[in-house]
């Protein structure tokens, strides 16, 4: 006769326990799978296909500045010198044509701006970069500080003013629209020095594109973010998103499944330390938060541990591109003399 102990109750209870622990485990799991996927999905939305194009359309005219119109027929122009508010327009500005596409087929438009001085095409000329959900029109404050002494190209990046495309690859292919301006730029002045400024998303354009182009003498890179993870979380953080470091990299995880590009690979804290000893200067905002707290120290350190002759200004009270607002006496001179040491007139 077989002897049968009774069963142990605490062992039950270990089992109980042990399964209630592994289905809560699994909804938690499920739940953070559901959150990273629904931020990768809404912030990757978001940052490639749902920009607000600006409603300023304010040409260089409303400064009193002869212009040419690069790649749009300027006799669209007269229907936004009649608006009441250029900076917030009714009507939209003639679309690109065809003169000025990109290697993956974007017509690009953009303006030309002669120097006050008489200086000729040939003179040193500042491309000027607008950032995410931005326009050419906002970067016509810029162009007042260097008009006076340079040539001025302002353009519209893929996806934003009169560019055609419909989505933002944060720099992966947008390098491509500054090589496009900067071709057209080559083939019909010829200046013999070249300085980009560029925003945000412009920075990251611009100093990808000049790692290759050495038509890019100088570049300045205004709010511009070291990696594009570090912007992601920064602003998951500011709209009080938990779990920004995960979510960044879903954003960015979505971003590749939207477009098919590495976004990540135009991170300008990696360009930057290869532009073969061309001067830079960072140009950052106290209180930016649209980027990561450290990025224009990310930015110098990669830059000069390379050999690159970089600078960083500080604006502490400048908010997201708010520099020639927040420090309107000292974000010029940081600027103009940046351009006179980079672009100095060459010897005759």
């Amino acid at each position: 006769m077989s002897f049968e102990p009774p069963p142990d109750p605490r062992a039950a209870r270990r089992a109980r326990v042990s399964r209630w622990l592994s289905v809560a485990l699994a909804l938690v799991l499920v739940g953070l799978l559901g959150y990273f996927a629904f931020v990768g999905y809404t912030g990757s939305g978001e940052l490639v296909d749902e920009v607000a194009r600006s409603p300023d359309c304010r040409t260089p005219a409303a400064f009193g500045w002869a212009y040419e119109a690069i790649n749009y027929d300027i006799a669209g122009d007269a229907a936004i010198a009649a608006q009441p508010d250029p900076e917030h327009c009714t009507v939209r500005p003639p679309a690109a044509g065809e003169a000025v596409v990109t290697d993956d087929g974007i017509r690009i438009a953009g303006w030309y701006i002669p120097a006050a001085a008489s200086i000729g095409p040939a003179g040193p000329t500042v491309v000027l970069v607008h950032g995410w959900g931005r326009n050419k029109s906002e970067m016509l404050a810029w162009a007042a500080v260097v008009h006076d002494k340079y040539n001025v190209v302002a353009f519209d990046l893929r996806n934003h003013g009169q560019s055609s495309g419909d989505q933002t690859t944060q720099g992966a292919l947008e390098q491509l629209d500054v090589k496009a301006m900067l071709d057209w730029l080559a083939a019909t002045k010829a200046p013999k020095q070249v300085a980009i400024l560029g925003l945000s998303l412009g920075g990251a354009a611009a100093v990808n594109e000049a790692v290759d182009d050495h038509r890019v003498g100088a570049l300045m890179l205004a709010s511009t973010h070291a990696t594009l993870a570090n912007a992601a979380q920064a602003r998951l953080d500011k709209a009080g998103y938990p779990l920004s470091v995960g979510g960044a990299w879903a954003i960015l995880l979505g971003g590749l499944i939207r477009t098919g590009e590495d976004m990540s690979a135009a991170d300008p804290v990696q360009a930057i330390a290869r532009l073969d000893g061309r001067p830079v200067l960072i140009l950052a905002g106290g209180r930016d938060d649209s980027i990561g707290p450290n990025d224009p120290n990310e930015l110098l350190d990669a830059a000069t541990a390379s050999g690159v002759a970089a600078h960083l200004d500080t604006c502490v009270t400048a908010g997201r591109e708010q520099m020639l607002e927040a420090c309107p006496s000292e974000a010029p001179g940081w600027v103009l003399g940046f351009l006179s040491r980079a672009l100095a007139a060459p010897s005759t």
